[in-house]
């Protein structure tokens, strides 16, 4: 029962996140007078449709989002005045681009709404706002570590040492350094359950110190009034998107994908993080915006970025490209996207059955 509702609350999630990118496109196009031939909720076969003025407005059976057909989007009827391909270059790029923007809007507005209500933070002297339920936070665990070994995992709350509450990082620090080679019992809180995990702190290898292998941070939830916290959802839309940029470009330089994952691998950190609460949810449909914003916007053929691209291209040469050959490119690069998506979401089953 609890897969079901994970599921249901992924398609939802989803659902919600396509459906708000794709109703940016759909009034980008009505306002430059392109013709909408179709607005779909979820995708083909087709369940019904209702016809209203040029568009069919769709309910379809598979629950994955939505999409909106543009007349001309493939580069055909660039003579017909309702046709995105007759439309100049710069409404093009306004009507790719507004899909893109809406996911941004979706991200400020839902980092604002966590931070009126109280988003996880990390806290430090700069922190503002009312900070409420302290503690102390597992930010990563270290590879081939005693924490490792012994099944702690990220976001684990630290809450005693041998039956002794945790007062500070530091004092968790200095106790660890006090019983190396001794077995410890840390208390630990992970969701909603509570758990007695045994460790051994030993000398880190690359660090020189002695250790369990744990990265911590003192967190709490934070709110903030209105003003102060729509500027937090502006700062914190920013600060994702950049990370996920860097994050790109880093994997691409190294040639390394293993951080990223794909529908399965969302699938399950979306139950563990609704076990969190409400705020922490908040939290994951903002981010997961900022990043469909980020890389449909990436130069990739078949993703707006790619469209873009080619109306760029476009501009610059002064010549049209053949419907055909965007047709082409569309759907090279849509090919690949699927063969990616497949091996990302193998990797992720693989993961989770190893876990």
């Amino acid at each position: 029962m609890e897969l079901f509702w994970t599921i249901v609350l992924f398609l939802l999630i989803l659902s919600v996140l396509v459906l708000v990118h794709e109703w940016g496109h759909f009034v980008a196009a009505r306002f430059f007078k392109v013709k909408v031939e179709e607005f779909g909720i979820g995708f083909p076969p087709k369940a019904f449709g209702i016809k209203r003025g040029d568009t069919e407005y769709t309910i379809n059976w598979l629950p994955l989002g939505g999409f909106v057909r543009l007349k001309g989007e493939q580069g055909e009827q660039a003579c017909d005045g309702d046709s995105f391909a007759a439309k100049p270059v710069w409404q093009r790029l306004i009507i790719l681009a507004a899909g893109v923007g809406m996911n941004l809007v979706l991200a400020i507005v839902v980092f604002s709404l966590g931070f009126m209500l109280g988003m996880p933070q990390v806290i430090d002297d700069t922190t503002g706002g009312n900070v409420k339920d302290r503690y102390i936070q597992i930010t990563n665990t270290l590879s081939d570590s005693p924490a490792k070994r012994a099944g702690f995992k990220q976001g684990d709350i630290m809450l005693a040492l041998d039956g002794s509450a945790i007062e500070s990082i530091q004092k968790l620090q200095a106790f660890m350094k006090e019983h190396e080679g001794q077995n410890v019992s840390v208390h630990i809180k992970r969701g909603e359950e509570e758990h007695d995990i045994s460790v051994v702190p030993e000398v880190l290898k690359n660090r020189g110190t002695v250790g369990i292998g744990i990265e911590l941070a003192q967190t709490g939830i934070v709110s903030y009034p209105i003003h102060l916290a729509i500027w937090k959802g502006i700062e914190s839309t920013f600060f994702v998107a950049v990370m996920i940029f860097v994050s790109l470009w880093n994997a691409i330089a190294r040639l390394a994908f293993d951080g990223f994952v794909g529908p399965v691998g969302i699938a399950a950190y979306t139950a563990t993080v609704s076990k969190l609460g409400f705020t922490y949810l908040l939290n994951l449909v903002a981010q997961l915006s900022v990043s469909l914003a980020v890389i449909n916007f990436l130069p990739i053929p078949a993703l707006d970025g790619g469209r873009a691209f080619l109306a760029i291209v476009e501009k610059c040469r002064r010549k049209s490209f053949h419907p055909s050959f965007e047709q082409t490119f569309h759907m090279i690069g849509f090919f690949f996207l699927i063969l990616l998506l497949i091996v990302i979401t193998w990797r992720d089953v693989l993961r989770l059955l190893g876990s």
